[in-house]
């Protein structure tokens, strides 16, 4: 078994419809993968035959899931990882294309040897500008880059991720914080050159089955390709571009407005840490 490296894939109880076609899509199209899998549930347990799945079940001990952010479920699951490395997922990035297994492994051997702390794996993630590497399919995330730290599959140095999580915030808002929080720290982010794509993506899957709770159509032909039976009826498909009335956008934004002030003052310290060094 790989010891070097483990996945967590990160995940909540309501979407444990994800689960079955999440890990048979995996043992299709990453058969040679034999590590561990964090599976980072607050309560339920799932298996799948032939993958080491671990159900972290965060919330049993505290019975709190009802009160606990998806950043504390995010800290609490990584820290029940005994790996140094992790590749971070969700449950809804399907694959459909071979995971290149020894090229993930060589981006692993790289954190592990060289003073790096996180590489994005597709090229949804980052954005410019990218900088020059030592490496021939990789650049660097320069520190303006609008998703410096994204939520797509990366290879992670666990601590690192850790230090960027703020535990009230939600995921969209560890996306843009966490980014902000990056240009004040001396992290190194890499992601893949755009040379290396056109075929050659190292780990090829669906970016985000799910989004704002509905499944993407993207998803149907894939799954019936595999004969993953599915009741698309219980969440519905998420129409691109439909518009809220003005009372939900107010509804919605009013709970989030606290937390990103949280955030901004958290970023000031940070700030203000940096400038005294």
């Amino acid at each position: 078994m790989d010891n070097s490296y483990s996945v967590f894939v990160n995940t909540t109880d309501r979407f444990e419809d994800c689960w079955e076609p999440f890990f048979k899509l995996f043992s299709v199209y990453w058969p040679d993968f034999n590590g561990k899998i964090y599976l980072n549930t607050e309560y339920k347990e799932f298996k799948y035959p032939g993958l080491n799945i671990i159900s972290v079940q965060n919330c049993t001990k505290n019975g709190d899931a009802d009160m606990v952010t998806w950043s504390e479920c995010l800290f609490r699951g990584l820290n029940s990882i005994d790996t140094d490395i992790v590749l971070y997922m969700q449950e809804d990035y399907f694959f459909n294309g071979k995971v290149k297994n020894e090229i993930v492994q060589q981006h692993v051997d790289l954190l592990k040897i060289d003073n790096i702390d996180c590489i994005h794996l597709t090229n949804a993630s980052g954005g410019a500008p990218y900088l020059d590497t030592e490496y021939a399919f990789l650049k660097e995330v320069g520190k303006t880059a609008k998703y410096r730290i994204s939520c797509q599959a990366a290879l992670w140095n666990k601590a690192t991720l850790v230090s960027y999580i703020r535990k009230h915030e939600s995921p969209w808002q560890f996306e843009k914080f966490a980014t902000k929080r990056a240009r004040l720290m001396n992290h190194r982010f890499l992601a893949m050159a755009d040379s290396f794509y056109g075929g050659n993506l190292i780990m090829p899957y669906v970016l985000t089955g799910i989004i704002q709770g509905q499944w993407k159509e993207e998803v149907v032909q894939l799954f019936e390709d595999y004969n993953i039976t599915i009741d698309f009826l219980k969440r519905g498909f998420h129409t691109p571009n439909k518009k809220r009335s003005f009372y939900a956008k107010v509804r919605s934004r009013g709970p989030k407005l606290y937390k990103e002030l949280i955030s901004y003052i958290d970023l000031a310290g940070l700030r203000l840490k940096s400038f005294i060094q």
